[in-house]
């Protein structure tokens, strides 16, 4: 677990925007994403109602067979972000090109090798041999919550975990992330990416 409620509201954010695995859909049938999520989030002082819509919601999943809601969710992300003509740019790369009315060629481009490049200098790179993009907004949030656990290294090389967090937030995050979760909220049918997304467009304004 995070040693900072800041480091855990981005962990879970990280895993509750994540592709849809069925080894942790009992944290959403069983009720466990949303009471973390309600401890981390009331800790941190943030507002009341989009947390309480956010619950509203996942206790409607509560209870619910978890074979039956792995479907319902991967069918719906499948749906959003994948696919010839995704109704949603999920990477920050590909949507912050598409928002410059410039067309994306391939999925790596300037922008994500800006975010590659600002997590390899605080030490952290994607295994070798993987194509994984490293510019998805649950993977920024992971990064995210590394720093806000202010890993003693980073300071010992004289280097301030959160100053550079704060960074990172100004120079990516922010600069897509409240566009990305408007656009999920807008296209979706289900209500629990609509909700996991909504959170998190709350949660950006506050930052």
């Amino acid at each position: 677990m995070p040693k900072t409620n800041l480091a855990a509201m981005f962990k879970l954010f990280s895993i509750a925007l994540q592709p849809i695995r069925a080894d942790w859909m009992d944290l959403l049938t069983e009720g466990k994403l949303r009471d973390d999520v309600r401890m981390i989030w009331t800790a941190l002082e943030l507002p009341q109602a989009p947390l309480d819509e956010f619950c509203a919601t996942l206790d409607t999943f509560v209870g619910r067979d978890p074979e039956e809601v792995l479907h319902e969710l991967r069918q719906e992300r499948t749906r959003l972000f994948i696919g010839d003509k995704p109704l949603v740019k999920s990477s920050e790369g590909l949507w912050r090109r598409d928002r410059e009315g410039r067309r994306a060629v391939r999925m790596i481009n300037q922008y994500s090798i800006e975010v590659q490049e600002f997590m390899r200098e605080c030490g952290v790179a994607k295994k070798a041999g993987t194509n994984d993009c490293i510019d998805y907004l649950e993977t920024e949030c992971d990064f995210c919550a590394f720093l806000a656990d202010r890993p003693e290294y980073l300071i010992e090389m004289g280097k301030e975990p959160i100053d550079l967090l704060d960074q990172f937030m100004d120079e990516h995050v922010k600069k897509w992330g409240p566009g990305l979760c408007e656009d999920v909220v807008r296209e979706t049918r289900n209500p629990y990416f609509r909700a996991a997304y909504g959170l998190m467009a709350e949660y950006l304004k506050e930052f």
